[in-house]
């Protein structure tokens, strides 16, 4: 252990100690790190004297706001853990400066293991916490903190460019991150008299302002709200590749020393990160160093956007879900602590991988993921050329095309689809997008019998265009009877940027109307077709404001300020075959 940690082991600096209704112990505490930066915590512990597991929460938003709201803290220290609840540095109670996930790898290490070293701790850590508080957990665990022994990261990535970057394309919701959550304490700190100064109406300011104003403007790196307080945004904005500048927010090459296994969660609607982080990590925690770790590591998969995990609604979006479709992620959550922190064998084993299969709105155990019984099944792109001006030309077969003309519709960065699922990132009906003259509609005949989608949707296209650099996206939908059109997946699916094709750690601009074969990934979902149902993909090549539309000029995205348009082209034929490729469970 650190000499620091056992030289400060009283430096706990309790400013407040008071009896909770509950039997409890809540103490505010400064947890020192290694350079000597005292981070701002609340304590949850039992009154009764003891050695209790220690549970680690750490965010970036405060954890007095979280202190208000949230169940889990009361409910775990009532069972008999000590959950220590971290402002991340620089944030509201803690010292030092912030830097958006830069210094988290050190500090999540520090926590866990002062934590393991307090009198009233075992000695085994937990995490837990989703989006950001969930990737600081992977972060912190890619320093191999020998007393973590369990951690459960919802909602989040692994880390890495791709945290940034979705197929290549900048992700600009960080401005809706930053302005509401970040700059208000930020200017606090600088005694900017500008305000506001508390996190609420700061978020207030920013919902009721003219947002899209900030996504318009250009050059990406020279928005001027963020210079002051934000400048991690513009250095993210100048390293558009995926390169070693971005190891301090990847833990993509140390999953072989991990020793903890990771309760994993995530829903086929979270845009900010979509079921990719969950289930790629799922995938490669069989590399991890211990039995614990591979052999119980499990996953779960729900009907949930980035903030309906615990809940007991039944309906997400415009469509009902069932009356199982919630999930009690706090009784879960214990129940997983209790086996890895107090060796104590839950009542019924854990599935290693549960799923929420939409359309048969039911919940089903797996032991493995992807499924190896999925079968990849071709859906050909046909047409007689008009699949973006006539929304009924464009069809999906099994059969491969022969002799066709192709579908090409004009792309203007001026006037990007901007997606509706954006705000809220739920299953909606997509026919006005659907509508529009830059997006090309393929859809299937009704289905004769039910059929099943389960695992990662795969759009292998073969494409060209009038510009030297463009996007092309794909969304998969699920088409009732009376003709609504409801997408299978979230936004953070689906999505490349041409210049990275052929990898993202190189950049390769295209030949002006020469025909490039890419395969488009990273959507995932569970669904089940009924019979007489319909299956549509449809292909565009902007999704604003997930991803800044590409200006098609070739040029460095993040200096361009000039948006042109372009002649984008889907071809399909027997020597082009662009197709979708599903991976099809068969029914019993």
């Amino acid at each position: 252990m650190p000499k620091f940690f056992t030289s400060l082991l009283l430096c706990c600096a309790l400013a407040a100690q008071a009896q909770h209704p509950l039997n409890l112990i809540r103490e505010d505490v400064m947890v020192p790190m290694r350079d000597g930066v005292k981070l701002g915590a609340i304590l949850y512990r039992p009154a009764r004297v003891g050695q209790y597991p220690g549970i680690v929460y750490r965010t970036p938003y405060g954890v007095d706001d979280y202190d208000q709201y949230a169940e889990f803290p009361l409910k775990a220290a009532k069972e008999g853990y000590a959950v220590l609840l971290v402002d991340v540095r620089g944030r509201l109670r803690s010292e030092g400066e912030f830097e958006a996930y830069r210094n988290e790898k050190q500090d999540g290490y520090d926590v866990i293991e002062w934590a393991a070293a307090q009198p009233w701790c075992t000695g085994k850590i937990g995490t837990y916490g989703g989006s950001y508080p969930g990737i600081v957990q992977w972060l912190a665990m890619s320093q191999s903190p020998p007393h973590l022994a369990a951690a459960a990261p919802e909602m989040t990535p692994i880390g890495s460019h791709h945290f940034m970057y979705y197929g290549g394309a900048f992700s600009h919701p960080w401005l809706d991150w930053f302005m509401p959550y970040i700059l208000a304490d930020k200017r606090k700190r600088a005694n900017d008299p500008s305000g506001p100064w508390d996190d609420e109406p700061a978020t207030e300011e920013w919902e009721k302002s003219n947002r899209r104003q900030w996504y318009q403007y250009r050059p990406l790196n020279d928005v001027p709200i963020l210079k002051k307080y934000a400048p991690e945004y513009y250095a993210w904005l100048n390293h558009p590749d995926s390169s070693s500048w971005w190891d301090f927010l990847s833990a993509d090459n140390d999953f072989s020393k991990f020793r903890n296994p990771v309760f994993l969660e995530s829903g086929w609607y979270d845009a900010s990160y979509g079921p990719e982080g969950a289930t790629r990590a799922f995938h490669k925690m069989k590399s991890s160093a211990t039995e614990v770790a591979r052999n119980h590591t499990m996953l779960i998969l729900g009907p949930w956007n980035h903030t309906s995990l615990n809940t007991r609604k039944t309906r997400f979006g415009q469509v009902q879900f069932g009356t199982n479709a919630g999930l009690d992620y706090d009784a879960w959550l214990l129940r997983y602590f209790d086996q890895h922190l107090k060796d104590k064998a839950p009542a019924e084993p854990f599935p290693r991988v549960s799923i929420f299969v939409m359309g048969a709105n039911e919940w089903r155990r797996e032991s493995e993921w992807p499924l190896s019984r999925a079968v990849p099944t071709s859906y050909y792109f046909h047409s007689l050329g008009k699949a973006a001006s006539d929304k009924s030309n464009g069809v999906l077969s099994n059969a491969i095309g022969k002799d066709e003309p192709a579908d090409a519709y004009v792309f203007d960065p001026n006037q990007p689809l901007w997606d509706i699922s954006y705000e809220k990132s739920y299953p909606y009906d997509q026919r006005d997008v659907e509508k529009r003259s830059d997006v090309a509609v393929y859809t299937s005949a009704p289905l004769q019998e039910d059929l099943e989608v389960t695992g990662e949707i795969i759009a292998e296209l073969f494409v060209s265009s009038s510009a030297k650099d463009t996007d092309f996206s794909f969304t998969l939908c699920d088409v009732f009877p009376d003709g609504t059109s409801i997408n299978l997946h979230g936004l953070d699916a689906g999505y490349l940027r041409m210049r990275y094709r052929n990898g993202f750690h190189k950049q390769e601009l295209m030949n002006p109307g020469e025909v490039y074969k890419i395969r488009i990934g990273r959507a995932y979902t569970s669904n089940l077709f009924w019979k007489g149902h319909r299956i549509r993909a449809y292909v565009t090549s902007s999704k604003a404001p997930h991803y800044d539309p590409n200006p098609n000029t070739g040029t460095p995205i993040a200096t361009e300020a000039n948006l042109q348009p372009a002649t984008n082209t889907i071809h399909h034929s027997a020597r082009y075959p662009s197709r979708l490729i599903l991976p099809i469970i068969p029914r019993q």
